[in-house]
């Protein structure tokens, strides 16, 4: 039996699987955001007046700002912002506020020189350096075939498995900085009194539906790299 083809044809079914899981987390999302964007907070605070308060309440200096479309809200580590999407801006509702206190959760986490973030954003940087070297490493492949004939194969497949090397590594660690954030996102809304059981399960559904989202980047980033991997294995076998 070829366990190298076979590895490569399973990484393949694996991929759409993954594909799919995404989708459905992605749908989770929405779905659970739509659920309670309606439902008002015990807090009765817009989304930036909540970053504000909690930016106050735990010395943290943080530039609130609006940003466009539904669901983009991040923490800029750059310029230390949140910043909020139109949806959450003057939202007072429970889906806005889990959100909010999620990203300020990520600006807790550079204040306080979490380990794991600031090895999420070196990697995520070579993550995204490496990615943009993908097209012009392909293009000098694809000129090694033509003059050099066999060279681009080889080219080609090791570029592809470093990069999705990289990108596995970068949704590795993003994975457990993300769950850090949310847990912090919790503690804090129930330091600030909502305890109530409607928003905790509340807050519980829309960010643990947003952690399905990297669960199912990091399942999509292992198996293409396990496709590269078993395709390079097979070219160097023949």
């Amino acid at each position: 039996m070829d366990y190298y083809l076979l590895g490569y044809i399973i990484s393949g079914v694996v991929i759409v699987i993954s594909v799919i899981i995404a989708l459905v987390a992605q749908v989770k999302v929405n779905s659970a955001f739509d659920k309670y964007k309606d439902t008002p907070s015990s807090l009765n605070l817009t989304g930036a007046q909540l970053a504000e308060k909690l930016s106050e309440e735990n010395n943290v200096g943080l530039i609130v700002r609006e940003c466009q479309g539904k669901l983009t809200d991040h923490y800029d580590p750059t310029d230390k912002s949140i910043n909020i999407s139109q949806s959450n801006f003057n939202s007072t509702s429970i889906a806005s506020q889990a959100i909010v206190a999620h990203e300020f959760g990520h600006a807790l986490q550079d204040a306080e020189n979490y380990a794991p973030y600031k090895t999420r954003q070196f990697v995520v940087k070579a993550s995204n350096l490496v990615s943009r070297m993908l097209m012009p490493l392909l293009i000098i492949g694809i000129l090694l075939q033509i003059f050099l004939l066999g060279i681009a194969g080889s080219v080609i497949i090791y570029v592809s498995v470093a990069i999705y090397a990289v990108s596995v590594i970068a949704n590795l660690v993003t994975l457990p900085v993300e769950i850090n954030a949310s847990s912090r996102a919790k503690d804090l809304l129930v330091r600030m009194g909502c305890g109530s059981d409607e928003e905790i399960v509340a807050t519980d559904k829309v960010l643990n539906a947003a952690a399905l989202t990297y669960v199912a980047s990091l399942m999509v980033s292992m198996a293409y790299f396990l496709r590269w991997l078993f395709l390079l294995l097979m070219w160097r076998r023949d």
